[in-house]
């Protein structure tokens, strides 16, 4: 084929929001389009996807290919019944998936940017774990499908917060400096050292010229949101909340693609081990990931990115702890109806108590970073 394929990373702030069933639906979608679309299982360690395809036990795929020295990962793409659609199974089974190391990382991402396909679809583990984010800033378009409850927003709001950070630290850690910041930061641990903000403040006195070019990369993540299991049109306007919260708080603009309300034909299609595709392809929420799956190849800027990860995990891990302690006390107040989407962003602001200093410079910023995207 000759180019790079567009990579579509779906994760998930939390499990059981439908995430790889609409994985699996959106690669039928897109290639009922007449796209080459290989959809690919990296749930390191709870790889699924052969079950919607079929498969009673996973055949071989991710766990071979990152074992075997001198094995291709074009090697393990398998066949489906529609035939612009292929994938590579996970092998949950096979001992060691679950903790790749950062060589075999590099070695997956490098294959994936590579695979004759017009997109490649990754399905994530749910989770702000740094297996997840790695993949998932590989693209301008990743997707967060969330459920319309406290908890899967707020876990979103986190994947999405880690993935802002790691971005950052992945651009810079070069820059000694700002290095040094970023492990200073850390040393405060949680709350203290998640306002990205206030991060990009602090970049800005250690660098101007390298907080333009900060302020440039988070701009340009762009992920996508998707509202699943909705029940009433009130959980339909949740997404549009939720992508007004992150361009305050995070300074990303991020794309609402749509919703999906419950439908039990989904739970169907899952028990007979069949893609709602093929089980009921005029079902109406199909129809909805169909418009979806438009959208997105009606997109123009899709742009993929390439970093080199290394072994700098337990910033990950230490944020996904503070932040997951928090969540499970949220929940509780969502259990008894305490708490709605005003209570919500009041959590958000407390957690980033910046007053959003960037807006007062928007205006300055904008001339400047035309110029500056021009010469990258």
């Amino acid at each position: 084929m000759g180019h790079t394929p567009v990579i579509i990373p779906i994760a998930s702030g939390k499990g059981g929001v439908g995430k790889t069933f609409i994985s699996v639906n959106l690669a039928y979608a897109l290639a009922n389009l007449g796209k080459k679309v290989i959809l690919m299982d990296l749930d390191f360690g709870g790889a699924n996807i052969h079950t919607c395809m079929g498969y009673s036990v996973a055949p071989d795929g991710i766990g071979n290919f990152l074992n075997q020295r001198n094995s291709k990962l074009s090697d393990y793409i398998l066949s489906t019944g529609n035939r612009n659609l292929f994938f590579i199974s996970g092998d949950a089974e096979m001992v060691g998936v679950a903790n790749i190391t950062a060589a075999q990382k590099k070695k997956l991402i490098s294959q994936i940017f590579h695979l004759d396909a017009d997109y490649v679809i990754l399905d994530l583990g749910a989770g702000s774990s740094y297996n997840t984010v790695d993949f998932f800033i590989l693209s301008s378009c990743g997707i967060l499908v969330s459920m319309p409850e406290l908890t899967s927003i707020l876990n979103a709001y986190s994947l999405l917060k880690t993935s802002v950070f790691r971005r950052l630290f992945l651009e810079f850690k070069s820059i000694p400096e700002i290095k040094d910041l970023f492990n200073e930061q850390m040393k405060k641990g949680g709350e203290n050292a998640w306002k990205v903000l206030d991060l990009l403040q602090m970049i800005k006195k250690v660098s101007p010229a390298t907080y333009l070019k900060a302020v440039y990369f988070v701009r340009e993540m762009s992920p996508k949101l998707i509202i699943n299991m909705a029940h009433s049109p009130t959980d339909i306007e949740m997404g549009e909340k939720i992508r007004k919260i992150t361009h305050s708080f995070l300074n990303i603009e991020m794309d609402y693609l749509g919703f999906l309300y419950r439908d039990k034909s989904v739970h169907e299609s899952i028990n007979k081990r069949q893609p709602l595709a093929v089980y009921q392809s005029q079902n109406h929420t199909y129809q909805s990931i169909a418009k979806i799956a438009y959208k997105i190849a009606s997109l123009n800027k899709l742009q993929n990115t390439s970093h080199d990860f290394d072994d700098y995990e337990e910033i990950l891990d230490e944020i996904t702890d503070d932040l997951s302690s928090k969540i499970s006390g949220y929940s509780e107040l969502a259990d008894e109806n305490l708490i709605s989407i005003n209570d919500l962003i009041s959590l958000v602001t407390n957690q980033e108590y910046e007053n959003l200093m960037l807006k007062r410079e928007n205006e300055s910023l904008k001339q400047q970073l035309l110029q500056f995207g021009k010469k990258v």
